[in-house]
């Protein structure tokens, strides 16, 4: 274990890059505040730039610093010098040309290509340390962005214990000693550009437990790991630009490796990112404008909003009455002319940064009046997130920024809605539907737990083990206003007249209204499976796709209908959409090469075996994955409320997620749809949409919280002997909350757990409410001992995302109705003394016990009869008394009860002068 004092790299220097001053010149737009903007002080469009500061990278720890600044050659030196220094860098497969003064090229092309150029770093660079620091100044080839790639390595030429860094998809690092399925990956929410340079860092802190990404300075993902560089035992073959896989190698370019053997802090890595920016500086103001090219103009639906950034490159002002930009430079609110008015205009002010360079532009706005309560307004996205490092095979829930169905907001910040603590504790590919007659709508999903789920064993694992000996239950739950849903539960599609089936996956229905005949409706549900002969699910198989008809997805009524397709090879992931008398059926053909296809018939009973079906076109969205057709799943398609658009989302796989295809006419098939400002967060993957009414979409929003603006809601009271009923009826009904994505305050219904509290016996109490937010969903679960393996025993389900409020409850005696006993104090003179006398009546129909305690004194009666009178005589032995009081007591038996009562009777002054 390493010192992480700056003594113990005394003596190590190294040369700078050429051209890295103190001082750099920076193309900075200038912008005034937000709440300063108006329409006569809008920004200039364009670009400025005063002078800067540049920072210089950190030297402490550094032990490799490779400049890919020069000429020619195979050696690139080490420019650092002294004690933990290691070896120079070797080109391979290089050439002159592939220096450009400032880089070097990476040509890419297969491994086993002795053209493809690559560089062998220093053996054991890492070896032993238990933190560390790699950054590279690149920019990438566009075919690095959907092709397996390493852009470096430590470790060797085997697939088993590695630490690297990947600009496939959204760009990610990684450390394993397990192979691919041990990967502890830290991954960027957003993909790279190519031909763009970035910054790209990767950190290992063995202290903290972690493995961070950086994109450009800024921390973009980081994950808990135990693994660190000294878990890579052997650091034999560590590059750039070559995988240990039999990945294509990096086509690029490379400006700046660093290898420190510490873990840098955020302000220095921020400080690598700027002092590698100024090698390609012009080059940032030229993307700034760029992105400002892309910026569309804005349609606003809602009254808030959150705009789009652009994959975290613009930030927004106004330039427009009416028009508020919050502190985040995101959240825009609105003034919407009211129903039935036209739209209004307004102007935004875009400002894109890249690297420190801004340019700014503006923009026009488009404000749509207020929608009407039962107009089709928004949609609602079910999804399902891929998670290697972690357990998220969950239900996410997603909604779109007002009526636009290219931009989505994840509810619940994110966190998931549902989860499933049945079977085998996995939710996948979930799709959402509605029952009209009932006003019910239902989420239906896979039971599979692919990530810490049962993987099999022998000689059939995993995927051969989940496909052939695997669940063929649906998770399913149900709601009827899509805030609070159901527990879950589970529906068997292997019952009856159904086939032996290796699984059930990828649900999905659609309403047939006169399924049973005029006026009464069903869902027609379809699924993809193995079949098997025998119950055993031995033998070779292949995945069809089959149907049932159900009206509530339970086994009650629950019918096997058949096979909806089987051509002979693997199908999945059906999707049904249906216009105008015609039926389109969008399927994954994993057999055939045909991808994702498109079908379509005119059939009413679409479902039944013998219907004619026409394709329409094939490989749908394989150019997302690099026009590899496999390389997309999971087809969800959904008209838009407005307009004759069809959107169909294909799911790019492992990891990126939905990406979206266009058309508006199903027939001519679907393209791409490359709006710049299309926004889903990543990793959303194989779900369903169902568009919302006004009304449905503000109801969502409002419970979408995240906070309690007050937590105490203060006290109730009430008598003992109160119902439970009376309790909640006392106790606030609702709580103000706040809403995420700044949309203010709303009041949502509070559900109390009195549990706590004795009515029948006086006293304080402390009550907790559950907020009805979408939060309050049962999201996880715990087995015994906090387990949450998939077979833990005794599997509870809680909601670790629900907001509480308390509240004190005060329990009061109720007073008795006491004894009919009357009492008098009074006093006579004798002998030329106070003597207080006390008569006390019993007005009972019953004897009562009675007494009376003076100061002069104790008199008791153990049986004052019914009507009677009693008078006790209590010598002062004084000329004259003060005024005080007498206690009076009572007892009796009255209907078979004892009442006790008491009472102070008061007196007055008196004397015998």
């Amino acid at each position: 274990m390493h010192s992480m004092t700056p003594t113990d790299h005394r003596g190590r220097s190294r040369r700078l890059i050429a051209g890295v001053a103190s001082l750099a010149l920076l193309t900075l737009g200038a912008i005034a505040p937000a709440a300063a903007r108006t329409a006569d002080a809008a920004a200039p469009a364009g670009v400025a730039g005063p002078t800067a500061v540049a920072a210089a990278a950190p030297d402490d720890g550094l032990v490799a610093e490779y400049l890919f600044t020069q000429q020619a050659g195979a050696t690139v030196p080490n420019t650092v010098s002294g004690p933990g220094a290691v070896g120079d860098a070797r080109v391979v497969n290089g050439s002159d040309a592939l220096w450009t003064g400032d880089s070097l090229r990476f040509t890419g092309g297969a491994k086993t290509s002795p053209t493809a150029s690559w560089v062998e770093l220093p053996d054991n660079l890492l070896a032993g340390e238990r933190s560390a620091t790699i950054t590279t100044e690149v920019s990438i080839a566009a075919s690095m962005k959907n092709t397996f790639n390493f852009l470096w390595n430590i470790g060797n030429d085997a697939n088993q214990a590695y630490y690297f860094v990947s600009v496939r998809d959204t760009p990610r690092t990684a450390i394993t000693t397990s192979s691919g399925g041990g990967e502890v990956n830290a991954r960027a929410g957003a993909g790279l550009d190519a031909g763009r340079w970035y910054s790209l860092t990767s950190v290992i802190d063995g202290e903290a437990g972690t493995i961070s990404f950086y994109v450009d300075g800024v921390r973009v993902a980081s994950a808990p790991t135990t693994l660190t560089p000294a878990s890579i035992t052997d650091q034999s073959l560590n590059t750039i630009g070559r995988s240990p896989w039999p990945d294509p190698m990096f086509a690029g370019e490379v400006s700046t490796f660093r290898v420190y053997d510490r873990a840098l802090s955020a302000d220095e890595v921020r400080d690598v990112s700027e002092a590698d920016a100024l090698l390609h500086e012009e080059s940032f103001a030229a993307a700034a404008r760029a992105v400002l090219d892309d910026v569309a103009p804005v349609t606003v639906s809602d009254s808030t909003t959150v705009l789009p950034d652009y994959d975290g490159v613009v930030r927004w002002a106004s330039a427009s009455e009416g028009l508020v930009v919050a502190a985040d430079g995101r959240t825009l609110t609105a003034v919407q002319p009211a129903p039935g008015e036209p739209a209004a205009q307004g102007t935004l002010v875009a400002t894109a940064t890249v690297r420190g360079a801004r340019a700014t532009a503006e923009v026009p706005v488009t404000i749509e009046p207020v929608a009407a309560a039962d107009d089709a307004y928004g949609y609602l996205l079910v999804h399902f997130i891929e998670d290697s490092a972690g357990y998220a095979e969950k239900i996410y829930l997603d909604v779109s920024r007002g009526d636009n169905p290219e931009q989505w907001d994840p509810l619940n910040g994110g966190e998931p809605i549902l989860a499933s603590h049945l079977g085998t504790t996995g939710v996948r590919d979930p799709f959402l539907t509605y029952n009209p007659e009932t006003g019910t709508y239902y989420i239906i999903a896979t039971d599979l737990r692919v990530f810490g789920g049962d993987r099999g064993s022998g000689s059939c694992m995993e995927w051969c083990y989940w496909s052939s000996q695997g669940s063929t239950v649906l998770n399913v739950w149900e709601s009827t206003d899509l805030v609070t849903w159901s527990d879950v539960r589970q529906i068997d599609l292997g019952v009856g007249a159904a086939p032996e089936m290796g699984m059930a996956w990828a649900p999905e229905a659609t309403w047939v209204e006169d399924y049973d005949g005029e006026g009464e409706g069903a869902f027609v549900f379809y699924w993809s499976s193995n079949v098997y002969p025998d119950q055993a699910h031995t033998g070779t198989s292949y995945s069809r796709v089959l149907w049932g008809a159900t009206t509530d997805f339970t086994e009650e009524t629950y019918a096997y209908g058949g096979v909806l397709i089987d051509d002979g090879g693997n199908t999945i992931d059906t999707t049904v959409v249906q216009d105008e008398g015609t039926t389109y059926r969008i399927t994954k053909d994993n057999a055939a090469g045909r991808g994702i296809f498109m079908e379509s018939t005119a059939d009413a009973r679409w479902w039944e075996a013998g219907t004619d079906w026409t394709t329409i076109q094939t490989r749908i969205g394989a150019e997302w994955a690099g026009g590899n057709a496999g390389g997309v799943e999971g087809p969800a398609v959904f008209k838009s409320n407005d307009s004759g658009r069809w959107y169909l989302y294909v799911d790019v796989i492992p990891t990126v997620g939905y990406r979206p295809m266009v058309t508006t006419d199903l027939d001519a098939g679907w393209e791409l749809l490359t709006s710049p400002d299309f926004f889903m967060a990543p990793s959303t993957k194989h779900g369903g949409v169902v568009s919302l009414t006004k009304a449905q979409y503000d109801t969502v929003r409002a419970a979408d919280a995240v906070s309690a603006v007050i937590e105490d809601l203060g006290t109730v009271t009430v008598e003992e002997g109160a119902t439970a009923d009376e309790l909640t009826a006392a106790l606030p009904a609702t709580a103000e909350v706040t809403l995420a994505y700044q949309r203010g305050t709303a009041d949502l219904p509070v559900d109390w757990d009195t549990a706590t509290v004795d009515l029948t016996t006086a006293g304080e109490y402390q009550v907790t409410g559950t907020v009805r937010s979408i939060g309050a969903n049962l999201n996880q679960w715990v087995g015994a001992g906090g387990s949450t393996a998939w077979n833990a025993p005794d599997r509870v389900p809680y909601s670790s995302t629900a907001i509480t409020v308390r509240a004190s409850v005060t329990v009061v005696g109720v007073p008795d109705e006491g004894l009919d006993v009357t009492a008098t104090v009074g006093a006579r003179c004798v002998a030329g003394r106070t003597v207080q006398v006390v008569t006390l009546t019993n007005g009972e129909d019953v004897p009562v016990a009675v007494g009376a305690t003076s100061p002069y004194g104790t008199r008791q009666t153990a049986a004052l009869a019914p009507g009677r009178s009693v008078s006790y005589a209590f010598t002062t032995r004084q000329v004259g008394v003060d005024g005080g009081s007498v206690a009076v007591t009572a007892e009796a038996t009255r209907d078979g009860d004892v009442v006790t009562d008491s009472v102070s009777v008061s007196y007055a002054a008196s004397t015998c002068r």
